[in-house]
C-alpha cells in the first residue's frame, strides 16, 4: 500500500496542500479499483498434511501463501473442497505383483468405498496393454465387480506410463473439474511406449493430481517377453523418474510400500487426504501471461501443503 507523507508548510498553504492531498488519495482509490476490476480469481485444490503425514483441517486464509513465478498473489477465501471428483484408480496386474492379489483386493476395496458418494470412480489395469475393468461409475457395486476381477497376468509387464498418459487425455477431453488419478504399481518391468516428460504434459494440460502407491521389492520379477528394440535399462528410469516427479508437479502424493500387506491402511490413509482437500482461491491480474509455476506454501514451518491449479473450460 502506497502511504503519502505531507509536511505542513505554513498556515497560507494549508488548503491548497490539502487539496492536493485530497487529489492524491482520490487518483489512488481510483488506480486500485481499476487493478481489482482487471484482476481474475483462480484457485487451487490442495492438501495440507502435518508432521506424522495425516490430513489437517480447520486452518483459514492467514494460513496459506500462493506464487507465482515467485510473486505473491493475495490468497482470499479458504474453504473445505466439495466438488465432485473424478477419479481413476490404476493397478498394476503385471507379474510383479503376482504375490499381491488378495492385498491388491482388500486395499482397493477400502479405498472405493471411502471415497464412494458423490464422486466418480473408474477402475484400469495396466498389466500388459492398459485396459478399462470398471467405466466411470458412482455405483458401489460395479466397481466391487471389477475389483473382484483384479489378477496379475503371467509373463506381462507393466505399461504404467501408457494408463497414465491415455487416463490424463481422457480427463482433458471430457474438461473433468477436479481428476484425480491413484496408481498401484509395482516395481517391475515397464514397457511403455511413453516418457516421463509425456506424462507430466498429460497431467499437466489435464489438471490432474497423481497419487501413486509404490509396492517396493517388487523389481526383481522377470518377463519372458522382450519388444523389439525396447531398452529395458530406459524403461525402468523413465518410470523411476515419473515416481519421483508426478506427484510432486501434480500436486499428489507418493506411499512406498515393502509390504502388500500394509495396501488397505495406506489407501485409507490417501482416502482421507483426498477427502479432506481445500479449495484456495486467489487473486492474478487479469492482463498477465499465464504462469509457469504456481507454489503454494504454509506459513507454519509444521505443515506441508501440495495443490493442483484448478483447471477452467476450454483453458
Amino acid at each position: 500500500m502506497l502511504n503519502a507523507s505531507i509536511h505542513q508548510a505554513g498556515a497560507a498553504r494549508r488548503p491548497a496542500i490539502w487539496l492536493a492531498a485530497g487529489a492524491v488519495a482520490a487518483t489512488l482509490t481510483m488506480t486500485q479499483a481499476a487493478v481489482v476490476a482487471q484482476a481474475r480469481n483462480e484457485s487451487m485444490f490442495v492438501s495440507v498434511l502435518d508432521a506424522t503425514g495425516a490430513p489437517v483441517t480447520g486452518l483459514t486464509v492467514s494460513d496459506f501463501v500462493v506464487e507465482e513465478d515467485g510473486t505473491e498473489r493475495e490468497v482470499l477465501n479458504v474453504r473445505p473442497a466439495v466438488a465432485p471428483m473424478q477419479i481413476a484408480i490404476l493397478v498394476d496386474t503385471s507379474a510383479s505383483v503376482a504375490d499381491a492379489t488378495g492385498d491388491l483386493q482388500r486395499g482397493l476395496t477400502t479405498l472405493v468405498d471411502q471415497l464412494a458418494g458423490g464422486n466418480e470412480l473408474a477402475l484400469l489395469s495396466f498389466g500388459g496393454t492398459p485396459r478399462i475393468l470398471v467405466e466411470a461409475t458412482t455405483r458401489v457395486d460395479r466397481l466391487h465387480d471389477g475389483i473382484g476381477r483384479v489378477f496379475a497376468t503371467p509373463n506381462e509387464a507393466a505399461y504404467l506410463l501408457d494408463a497414465l498418459v491415455e487416463t490424463a487425455r481422457g480427463f482433458e477431453r471430457r474438461e473433468s473439474a477436479r481428476p484425480i488419478i491413484i496408481a498401484i504399481t509395482g516395481e517391475g518391468l515397464d514397457y511403455s511406449n511413453r516418457d516421463a516428460k509425456q506424462v507430466l504434459q498429460a497431467l499437466k494440460d489435464s489438471g490432474a493430481a497423481a497419487h501413486m502407491v509404490v509396492l517396493t521389492g517388487t523389481q526383481n520379477r522377470t518377463v519372458n517377453t522382450d519388444p523389439a528394440g525396447f531398452s529395458l535399462s530406459d524403461g525402468i528410469r523413465e518410470r523411476d523418474l515419473l515416481l519421483e516427479m508426478g506427484p510432486q508437479a501434480s500436486g499428489g502424493q507418493r506411499r512406498d510400500l515393502l509390504l502388500s500387506s500394509r495396501l488397505d491402511t495406506t489407501l485409507a490413509e490417501l482416502a482421507a487426504i483426498v477427502m479432506a482437500q481445500y479449495e484456495v482461491v486467489y487473486s492474478r491480474p487479469a492482463n498477465l501471461i499465464p504462469p509457469d509455476a504456481i507454489t503454494i506454501r504454509m506459513r507454519r514451518d509444521d505443515l506441508s501443503a501440495r495443490g493442483t491449479p484448478v483447471r477452467r473450460a476450454g483453458d
